[in-house]
């Protein structure tokens, strides 16, 4: 059973009101001098306990009621198949390109839509696989931690609509996916799944931090390079002399330095990205093991069902209750 707690524990300050019943007489006066000679009541003395009883119990559940109780939802650990993907997506202004390296007229023909359709199908067939998803531009931005929750990963993907805007800075976008492994055990293959169209310049320090992070958080690293008519082939060597001319091609030969499971594929249109993704998808991988949190249990009811029914015992009392005494 999880823990108890409150949402507004404040309420609780009118708890000492429950005492007002116990400690003022609420039944009317008749005038009379004194009931002395008259033969003890038990019944009357049993109802005027029960009358202050009540009260006090309907105003206790009502204060508890409206300070919001629930119960925390216990956690479970799940045992799977698969693995702990961060997406790591480009969101720069050249993914609103089409894939002939023109602008699109509308969003259906962009590489950023085709990648977007692509990786909805991807997310909602990965049931076994924990994921998570950083999108980048010229800074990098968490949008879903890496979880089982696959609605957040979508949610996180369909904020993409919007289209893409600043540069590509790759490392940025790496880093901040890398981040999210921190901490956490190795119970499954760890993958870093970088959807881009283009490449970046690193320097000297930038290529050195980002090395040791892929093997303190023992990452493999996937790129789904979304090529345009415009971009250069990762395999063709450029000339000496006109290397950065071709950053996708030095992105690609760092990236081989890793020294981590590494592999690239060239998409030139949507069939070839949803081809890349069915590969990564037959990932063989280690046993996941992870936790799945139930959600909390309101139970703020229970407490104005019994303030219901104290208020319902105590209207029956005085409607029975003697109004006026007459002697006979």
């Amino acid at each position: 059973m999880g823990a108890f707690g409150f949402s507004q524990p404040w309420m609780l300050l009118l708890l000492p009101l429950a005492l007002l019943p116990l400690l003022l007489r609420g039944q009317p006066a008749f005038a009379y001098p004194s009931l002395q000679r008259l033969p003890v009541d038990g019944l009357s003395r049993w109802l005027e306990h029960a009358w202050r009883g009540l009260g006090a119990i309907a105003i206790s559940a009502l204060a508890v009621a409206m300070a919001g109780p629930y119960i925390t939802g216990k956690s479970t650990e799940q045992v799977g198949h698969g693995a702990h993907i961060m997406v790591v997506l480009d969101r720069s202004a050249s993914m609103n390109d089409d894939f002939a390296g023109q602008r699109s007229e509308g969003d259906k023909a962009s590489k950023m839509a085709a990648a977007r359709s692509v990786l909805e199908r991807f997310i909602d067939r990965s049931r076994q696989d924990l994921l998570g998803m950083v999108t980048f531009n010229t800074s990098p931005i968490m949008v879903a931690p890496l979880s089982g929750d696959r609605e957040a990963a979508l949610a996180g993907l369909r904020a993409t609509d919007a289209g893409g805007v600043g540069f590509t800075a790759v490392a940025k976008g790496l880093a901040m996916g890398l981040d999210s492994f921190r901490g956490k055990p190795v119970t499954g293959a760890r993958v870093i799944l970088l959807v881009s169209d283009g490449g970046a310049h690193l320097d000297g320090k930038t290529r050195d931090l980002l090395r040791a992070s892929f093997h303190r958080q023992s990452a493999a690293l996937y790129w789904i390079y979304l090529r345009d008519s415009n971009g250069g082939s990762l395999e063709q060597v450029p000339e000496e002399g006109n290397e950065d001319a071709y950053p996708e091609y030095q992105l690609h030969t760092y990236f081989k330095t890793l020294g981590v499971p590494y592999r690239a594929y060239e998409a030139e249109n949507p069939q070839a990205v949803s081809a890349a993704l069915a590969d990564v998808a037959r990932l063989k991988n280690l046993p996941v093991h992870y936790r799945v949190a139930e959600p909390r249990r309101d139970v703020a009811h229970y407490g104005y069902v019994l303030a219901a029914l104290a208020v319902l015992v105590l209207l029956l009392l005085h409607l029975s209750e003697v109004k006026q005494w007459r002697t006979t």
